[in-house]
């Protein structure tokens, strides 16, 4: 996983039309990224302009490593407009292309954290050998680049969150993990204040060590720093607090807090609301909160699972047996649609 904090799903935004003429620096403010930051998603004829532009200047300048830098951002978003291989071709491309800009100018802590990155994405296109190859790779980028920037802090959140899933015999240690958690919230001027809470509540909740858990999460809330994010905090604490600890009731001041400060279409707020009463046995007031969520976006499945299992609950035998058949009829692979036709037997 790389280092983009991503729980259940990201809505793409989409950015106003830059016009068929970019300059160089245009087309480079138009698809460099920002760790944690939603990037607008170019119109086609944006991302085909400044391609234009860019290749263009990497044509004149062919030293200089930042058009080589802006067509790694660029090929990275092309690669999301595509699927299967073509996106796969897209993503070995854009790693490609950070490679390059980091072998023009070494010394470039951004670069280096952009192509461990662009490694880390391009893990499941891969088989296992390659895998290996690809998270070593990744993980040394990182480690030039604190050894460039020691107060990285996309860096230094990678090197974390490669130390936590990696298995031992692959570099993987929790101890080190803790430590870069560590050295985040040390970085002057609370900088990696957030993303070092986060870090280090994950994982606590890995060891299962729910009060500390709470406490670093709690803490993000009110973090400052580079990619500080109060709802994902409270997002992700909710999430674990039902899924891992099954402890509705530890979730639900949690809920409330988040549910504050939620924008009006953050379906993830209503459908996490929905857990939350659903678990605690109040499938009536969940409900409302499944269907709001479905009205906006049918293929929610969890939302669409709640509602069936909500209906079930509530004697509301045909509504839940049009939620369990439209479950199966849209997620046949899902681990639940066994037990969805089971439902249907019975009703």
């Amino acid at each position: 996983m790389h280092v983009r904090w991503v729980l259940l799903c990201a809505c793409l935004i989409v950015s106003p039309a830059w016009g068929a003429d970019l300059t160089a620096d245009q087309a480079l403010a138009l698809v460099v990224q920002k760790p944690w930051t939603p990037t607008p998603t170019p119109k086609a004829e944006d991302l085909a302009a400044a391609r234009k532009t860019l290749e263009a200047a990497a044509v004149r300048e062919p030293s200089s490593a930042r058009w080589t830098y802006g067509l790694a951002h660029l090929t990275t978003l092309e690669a999301r407009t595509l699927k299967g291989d073509a996106a796969a071709k897209k993503r070995e491309e854009s790693a490609d292309l950070f490679q390059k800009a980091c072998d023009l100018d070494p010394k470039n802590a951004d670069y280096l954290f952009w192509l461990a990155d662009a490694s880390f994405e391009r893990v499941d296109d891969v088989g296992m050998l390659s895998k290996m190859s690809l998270a070593s790779a990744g993980r040394k980028a990182y480690e030039k680049a604190v050894a460039l920037d020691p107060n990285h802090v996309g860096a230094h959140v990678g090197l974390g969150q490669f130390y936590v899933q990696a298995p031992g015999i692959a570099g993987g240690s929790i101890d080190k993990a803790k430590k870069e958690g560590e050295t985040l919230l040390a970085i002057p001027g609370g900088k990696g204040a957030f993303h070092g809470n986060m870090l280090l509540a994950g994982i606590a909740a890995k060891a299962e060590d729910w009060a500390e858990m709470s406490r670093r999460y709690t803490a993000a809330e009110t973090a400052v720093g580079e990619g500080a994010d109060p709802p994902a905090a409270m997002r992700s604490q909710v999430w674990i607090l039902l899924h891992d600890k099954k402890d509705p009731a530890a979730a639900q001041p949690v809920i409330e807090r988040y549910l504050k400060v939620a924008k009006p279409d953050d379906l993830t707020a209503l459908f996490l609301d929905g857990e939350v009463k659903r678990q605690l046995g109040h499938c009536a007031d969940a409900l409302p909160r499944y269907q709001q969520v479905l009205a906006k976006y049918p293929a929610a499945s969890g939302s669409r699972w709640g509602s069936a299992l909500c209906n079930e609950a509530t004697g509301q035998k045909a509504a839940a047996r049009r939620d369990y058949e439209e479950f199966i009829k849209r997620f046949p692979k899902d681990d639940r649609t066994k037990e969805a036709k089971e439902a249907l037997k019975r009703l």
